[in-house]
């Protein structure tokens, strides 16, 4: 006979959504290594006196109790990792962490094992946390999760025809889901993006190197722009929907104050 309790398990996470629910208690959206999306409520966690309280607000790294419910489960005994403060100490830092969350979730699934994305995820937030903002955290990010998900577009040779690419301007394609050389350009009808030599090695850069490799690296604003839409582009492809935080994200990158 199959018993009907509850079971109750451990598991590491980050909250990547959270909103109210009832009264008093959040309604959260975990991403665990091991059991893809998990959504629970913590019960009480906006009482004053909580002791969940800030442990379940987004963006936090944590141990949690789950508890499992016929249709709802909820989180008690939440442990703080990592508070991972400096996201929260200004607006560039924190869209830039939804968007990475929104991202990690998009490519998770409850009940689905993915452990090297959520700890891609959290090497990200501990990475946004302690430095300096950075022109490529988020494009790293994007070309990481696109390998681990096995979606990195095809930027060696021509996605159509295979050949190497010489060292002359491209265009990248969405749809065909890589770059284009000039005789096959011409041979589909879909949006082309500009896709210069400078980007296409900073694009295979970005997919193979960790982030000490990409640190150093001080693109130009024209390269920047290329990358941040290739990537954009293939993302809404792969995805079949917009990121809707990369709004917020880049109105706050706009408003960015020049050094």
């Amino acid at each position: 006979m199959v018993s009907s309790r509850p079971r109750t398990y451990s598991v590491e996470a980050v909250v990547v959504r959270a909103s109210d629910f009832g009264e008093a208690d959040r309604l959260v959206t975990l991403l665990t290594p091991f059991s893809g999306l998990v959504r629970a409520v913590a019960r009480g966690a906006r009482k004053p006196k909580s002791r969940l309280g800030g442990n379940v607000d987004l963006l936090r790294h944590i141990k949690a109790s789950v508890n499992e419910g016929r249709s709802l489960h909820s989180v008690s005994q939440v442990q703080s990792l990592s508070s991972l403060r400096g996201l929260h100490s200004g607006l560039e830092k924190m869209s830039t962490g939804l968007y990475m969350a929104e991202i990690a979730e998009r490519f998770s699934v409850e009940g689905a094992s993915n452990p090297e994305l959520f700890n891609q995820f959290v090497q990200m937030l501990l990475i946004l946390n302690a430095e300096p903002m950075h022109p490529l955290m988020a494009r790293w990010f994007e070309t990481q999760v696109l390998r681990i998900n096995g979606f990195l577009p095809t930027i060696n040779q021509c996605v159509d025809c295979g050949t190497e690419l010489e060292p002359q301007g491209h265009v990248f394609s969405p749809e065909r889901g890589g770059i284009v050389c000039p005789d096959c350009r011409a041979s589909e009808s879909d949006v082309l993006l500009p896709a210069s030599l400078n980007t296409v090695k900073l694009l295979r850069h970005l997919a193979r190197a960790e982030w000490q490799e990409v640190r150093p690296i001080n693109a130009s604003e024209d390269d920047l722009r290329q990358v941040a839409r290739i990537l954009k582009e293939h993302l809404h492809f792969v995805l079949d929907r917009n990121v809707r935080s990369t709004a917020f994200m880049d109105e706050v990158n706009r408003w960015r104050p020049e050094n």
